[in-house]
């Protein structure tokens, strides 16, 4: 059972959009999620450079998760704004332009990796800053029930991407990678058992199964998220290894009590 600090997640299900919440279809069959359940965008005759940037950045992701890149039109974008299509290319060069700048400031993001990593820390009463990396893995999870549509948009792309021609396949086939040396750059609290190896196998495990998930949750609106990753989640980090491993609440302030000879990087 996974730790006792994770059950209060399940009882706020009424803060997450009403997109990730989910819906008895018991009674009328299993249904898509709508994602994209109220999603507006305002149209204003007189806006910032800024304001119109983010305006795109919007438009482009409602049509992308439900078109994806190779449906997807210019016109499209333009039309949801309530601009010609002449006058998009004001800010933007092209289409594959418009791509890049979803992918580099709507998934991937710095407000992301640290929504991610901030409640997944601890630090000792001798100021060493760890992580506990199954709980890193829930707030991905917690992370992405806020973000619907977004998760829908890279559930899209990143089938389209299997495409070498396709304009994001190196994006999303160095993804792993990218990532992989980022969470190399955090000190993470291990088990004994886990050197880097291991761990980089749990890391594709875990991004794996959270990915096949997803999937799972976008086509099933009567799928608990949070739910079903808690279930998995006990699979990949089994309680009889990984106690005192697993969330910060599991931490003991005693005086002496540091934690640098758990991390991975005091043991290579």
């Amino acid at each position: 059972m996974s730790v006792a600090a994770w059950n209060r997640f399940l009882q706020e299900q009424d803060n997450w959009p009403a997109a990730s919440q989910v819906n008895d279809s018991a009674s009328y069959g299993t249904q898509a999620r709508n994602a994209l359940a109220g999603r507006t965008f305002e149209k204003k005759k007189r806006m910032s450079q800024e304001e119109r940037h983010l305006q795109i950045l919007q438009a482009a992701v409602k049509t992308l998760a439900t078109k994806g890149f190779w449906g997807m039109s210019l016109q499209d974008i333009a039309d949801e704004i309530g601009i010609t299509e002449a006058a998009l290319y004001h800010y933007i060069s092209s289409k594959d332009d418009l791509l890049n700048m979803v992918l580099s400031e709507c998934y991937d993001t710095p407000d992301a990796d640290e929504y991610n990593a901030v409640t997944a820390a601890v630090t000792d009463n001798d100021g060493h800053r760890v992580y506990f990396y199954p709980r890193y893995c829930l707030n991905i999870a917690l992370y992405n029930l806020q973000r619907p549509e977004l998760v829908q948009l890279y559930s899209v792309l990143n089938g389209e991407a299997l495409s070498p021609t396709h304009p994001a396949h190196n994006f999303f086939i160095g993804r792993h990678m990218r990532n992989w040396e980022m969470i190399c750059s955090m000190n993470w609290i291990l088990p004994t058992g886990v050197d880097e190896e291991r761990f980089y196998d749990l890391y594709t495990l875990a991004m794996s199964a959270m990915d096949g998930l997803q999937y799972r949750w976008l086509g099933d609106d009567s799928m608990n998220l949070l739910e079903e990753w808690m279930s998995i989640s006990d699979i990949i980090f089994p309680p009889s290894e990984w106690a005192g491993f697993t969330d910060p609440s599991e931490y003991d302030p005693a005086p002496d009590r540091c934690l640098l000879p758990f991390t991975l990087s005091a043991r290579q």
